[in-house]
């Protein structure tokens, strides 16, 4: 086999572990069609892309124009990511395709003990074959020297629709696995906007908060959406005036939801 047939084969392989060509594209910040012809050896990557597929899927370049069946040794973090997810959630997969578009999405979520902080995650929502897919990204563009609380994480899962609320169940792909889940209903607002609550996962055990998600601004990448996974002050310019107000609601229910439950316990 030639060189770009060896490559074509084992990039088939290496995005299959993690998901689909158009999830993976998205993350690799490349043209779909462009990757498809990487996939089907139509064409070469250039150096720079190159450079950027090896570091992705953390594999040298030796091994991504090695011949053989078998799978290239390197990578093995990452392709790890899909299956530890696949596997947990397994039984979920079988249940109707949630009623939410595909698409990326803003999370905004309130900071235990730190009132005057919002957190931001961005969160991509994708169908497959299988169902309604997403991952979670958090932490990613917080400087190195103010890490907080929520670490960086990388939250894969399905999303499930019950009773007209989206459950969004994961397990994060770092650290030692923990789940997640995020329950968001549409608020009755001209504007599309989810709000419910978060299970968070503290240094001090489980908490929970209020949480938002809006779809992202129409035509925002992924390297963009990247950019948001951080923490802001709740008063942040930025925020706009209607996830702030929805947020505050979400605070005040989740408030009333545990003092009915501490009271009557």
């Amino acid at each position: 086999m030639s060189l770009r047939s060896n490559m074509a084969s084992n990039l088939r392989r290496l995005t299959s572990r993690i998901g689909s060509a158009n999830f993976v594209a998205r993350e690799l910040d490349i043209n779909r069609q462009q990757y498809e012809k990487y996939l089907k050896g139509r064409s070469m990557p250039s150096t720079s892309t190159l450079a950027r597929i090896c570091a992705y899927f953390e594999i040298s370049e030796e091994e991504l124009f090695a011949a053989g069946e078998t799978d290239p040794v390197g990578g093995t973090r990452r392709a790890a990511q899909a299956p530890a997810c696949e596997t947990v959630l397994r039984p979920l997969f079988s249940e109707p395709a949630a009623s939410i578009k595909p698409g990326i999405y803003f999370l905004w979520m309130t900071v235990p003990t730190q009132s005057d902080q919002i957190v931001c995650a961005p969160l991509f929502i994708e169908r497959s074959a299988e169902g309604m897919t997403f991952r979670r990204v958090t932490g990613s563009a917080e400087p190195s020297d103010r890490l907080w609380w929520h670490r960086v994480g990388d939250h894969r899962g399905v999303v499930v629709e019950r009773l007209n609320w989206l459950l969004f169940v994961a397990v994060n792909q770092r650290g030692n696995q923990e789940p997640s889940m995020i329950r968001l209903k549409w608020v009755p607002l001209s504007a599309a906007v989810l709000g419910g609550h978060a299970t968070i996962f503290t240094p001090n055990g489980i908490s929970f908060a209020a949480a938002v998600m809006r779809p992202a601004p129409s035509g925002t990448t992924f390297r963009q959406a990247l950019r948001q996974s951080r923490k802001f002050h709740r008063d942040d310019p930025s925020i706009d005036s209607m996830t702030r107000m929805v947020l505050d609601q979400q605070r005040e229910e989740l408030l009333q939801i545990i003092a009915r439950d501490v009271s009557s316990s």
